[in-house]
């Protein structure tokens, strides 16, 4: 009849409608996950330079980067050409002369802002107010290379004194990044500053270099003391209640990083100028 016919044509258009709005939506989603993606990963640029110092050499290079070196990273962080600068000394130091033992972390706002760093020690004479070869610990210290490495995310950085650094090389790169943000990542937002717990977190994506032997992603996690840092890599000592159960239940890392991580280490802030955040 046509008035089944005219319900017909009903059902015909809302089920074009629905379908109509079903897709819109997904558009939206997708649009919102795009924005949310960039704006996530258009973060600070970290740039980390690593350097050997022989045990007799120590000393005065420490003496010579806190008081005269860090004065041009203060000044550069005033100016605008800088974010943050971070000083840091192994734990645990080596004697051999392929392996570090500090670190130069510099914190940029862009890639624009990393290009044009050099200007940074332009005016190092007059901030000095002598010439800065008189300073320089070149010949004091092995410089073994440098990374750079993209901010993914990272939590508010309180108080600490030891740094844990994590190097990994994930066989899914997203999938690793996405379970640190989704299941890891709140859990330690929550727990934040506790007692014995991490005072800071956050992840790295390697920029430069690439290779087949490089780490693709570092995780990193603060402390305020020693022991609270050597515990977080004590195998007998991690913490398991029904919190830290119920993430590694949905955990799929074992998939995603199989190897687990390649690398931790433990580093000592001498010197923490300006802030990343």
């Amino acid at each position: 009849s046509l008035y089944n016919m005219h319900n017909c044509n009903i059902i015909f258009i809302f089920k074009d409608i629905n379908q109509l709005i079903n897709l819109i939506m997904k558009k939206v989603f997708l649009i919102i996950a795009i924005v949310f993606t960039t704006s996530l990963f258009a973060q600070n640029i970290v740039h980390i330079q690593y350097r050997y110092v022989p045990t007799e050499n120590v000393a005065e290079f420490e003496s010579l980067e806190t008081e005269y070196w860090s004065k041009i990273k203060k000044n550069a962080i005033e100016n605008g050409d800088m974010l943050a600068s971070a000083f840091f000394r192994l734990y645990g130091r080596t004697d051999d002369e392929t392996k570090p033992t500090h670190a130069f972390v510099q914190v940029y706002q862009s890639f624009e802002q990393f290009e044009g760093q050099m200007k940074i020690w332009n005016d190092a004479e007059d901030i000095l107010g002598f010439n800065p070869s008189l300073a320089s610990t070149n010949s004091l210290s092995k410089t073994l290379y440098n990374d750079t490495y993209k901010l993914i995310a990272e939590l508010p950085m309180g108080e600490f004194k030891y740094a844990v650094w994590n190097m990994a090389k994930p066989k899914d790169f997203n999938g690793f990044v996405n379970e640190n943000l989704n299941l890891w990542m709140p859990y330690f937002e929550k727990n934040l500053g506790k007692e014995g717990a991490r005072t800071g977190w956050g992840i790295l994506a390697r920029i430069h270099p690439k290779g087949k032997d490089e780490s693709s992603v570092v995780t990193y996690d603060h402390y305020k003391d020693l022991s609270s840092t050597l515990k977080s890599l004590s195998p007998m000592d991690v913490v398991s209640d029904n919190e830290v159960n119920n993430i590694l239940s949905k955990s799929k890392m074992s998939k995603y990083d199989p190897d687990g991580f390649r690398y931790s280490n433990i580093w000592e802030l001498i010197e923490l100028i300006g802030s990343p955040q």
